[in-house]
């Protein structure tokens, strides 16, 4: 039986609700990453959980040499899409991020939006990380995007609504233990999924 996250992610309505996590939103993160990190267009870049290959596909457009991984095979055809016109190089691969196995060794990992997190165990969730180790040169760097707790518990939206594209999405969240309980309920058609 899949896990809920590989439902999401495999979903269409995902794209639907991210919508508005567009290539402007990524400029401005890589905009600063390379502010403070001595990256070359000789680097090898890695976006772990890559989603639609917004960073790995920026990068590559500015001549970097970047590969980026995710589990869902929807995202990822949609990553390819995108880069198509760019190259012919096979740069995205599927991967689980609590067991990717990977012979390269990276100067920058990326491991960014909210990527973290979703598995019940913190030896799952930190798998990646651990492991990353052995996958960045001695000199490299590893990005890891997250949200700041302290911003999170102060400024939590319960419940936020919209309409994107004939979709009218609700969005509930609330904090259980020491998580965030998110969930998404996308109407259309007077159909209603849940995730």
């Amino acid at each position: 039986m899949a896990e809920w996250f590989e439902d999401w992610f495999a979903s269409d309505q995902y794209l639907n609700v991210y919508k508005h996590r567009d290539e402007s939103d990524a400029k401005k993160l890589l905009s600063l990453i390379s502010k403070h990190i001595p990256i070359s267009k000789e680097s090898l870049i890695l976006d772990a959980a890559c989603g639609v290959g917004r960073y790995t596909n920026l990068l590559r457009k500015k001549g970097y040499k970047a590969f980026g991984f995710d589990l869902s095979m929807t995202l990822l055809k949609k990553a390819k899409q995108d880069l198509s016109k760019l190259t012919t190089n096979n740069i995205y691969f599927r991967a689980d991020i609590r067991s990717v196995g990977l012979k390269k060794k990276f100067d920058l990992i990326l491991n960014v939006f909210t990527s973290f997190g979703y598995f019940e165990s913190d030896e799952e969730n930190f798998s990646f990380i651990h492991k990353s180790v052995d996958y960045l040169k001695s000199e490299g760097y590893f990005v890891f995007d997250y949200f700041n707790k302290n911003h999170l518990l102060n400024n939590l939206v319960p419940i936020s609504e919209k309409k994107i594209d004939n979709y009218y999405i609700k969005e509930k969240r609330r904090i259980e233990g020491k998580r965030v309980i998110k969930k998404i309920e996308l109407e259309k058609d007077g159909q209603t999924n849940q995730f």
